[in-house]
């Protein structure tokens, strides 16, 4: 086995074998869509602080599983990243009080470094697996909500918080079916 097919290989291993990992944080994202979309009349600062609580779990349990899943290398280093990054813009969304403007803002650069980082991420697996799709797949859906609420210079507050509860139902859609994915492929080995 060549180098980079064995990094696949412990990758996909490993992976699979924490499943659960990939899907809790699936399920999170799903709550997250949940509590937003079935709330229309959401204030917005309750809805950045429900964001700054999903990006704080999520961050800290993408740090913790990362970390579990690189305990052989350091192969999960962009699921790394992504925990940091979600658990600094969560933090930032708890701690101080933004102006909607900023709120969006930050929501945006995180679905711009996330959406990268699940990229990388994505890359990092064999491509004739539906593991790489899925992840592929919830990093082009971040980099879509970055982008969709950069270009709208006048986002308002009821289209922002549609485009997060859409987004977070589907990332999170993704992400179970990925570990579920992730499950099936160790079990045919």
């Amino acid at each position: 086995m060549t180098n980079g097919r064995a990094t696949h290989h412990i990758l996909l291993t490993t992976l699979g074998k924490n499943w659960w990992m990939v899907g809790a944080r699936g399920l999170l994202a799903i709550l997250l869509g949940l509590a937003v979309l079935l709330r229309p009349g959401l204030a917005f600062n309750l809805l950045i602080a429900t964001f700054g609580v999903y990006a704080v779990l999520d961050g800290a349990w993408a740090i913790a599983s990362a970390l579990w899943v690189s305990r052989i290398s350091f192969a999960m280093w962009p699921v790394l990243f992504e925990g940091v990054v979600s658990l600094g813009v969560g933090w930032m969304a708890l701690g101080w009080p933004l102006v909607p403007r900023d709120a969006v803002r930050a929501i945006a650069i995180w679905g711009l470094l996330t959406g990268v980082l699940e990229l990388i991420a994505a890359a990092r697996l064999p491509r004739g697996r539906a593991g790489f799709w899925l992840l592929l797949t919830g990093g082009m859906f971040s980099l879509f909500l970055a982008l969709l609420i950069l270009m709208l210079p006048q986002a308002v507050e009821p289209a922002v918080a549609r485009a997060v509860g859409v987004y977070a139902l589907l990332f999170g859609a993704l992400l179970v079916a990925a570990a579920g994915s992730l499950r099936k492929g160790l079990q045919a080995r």
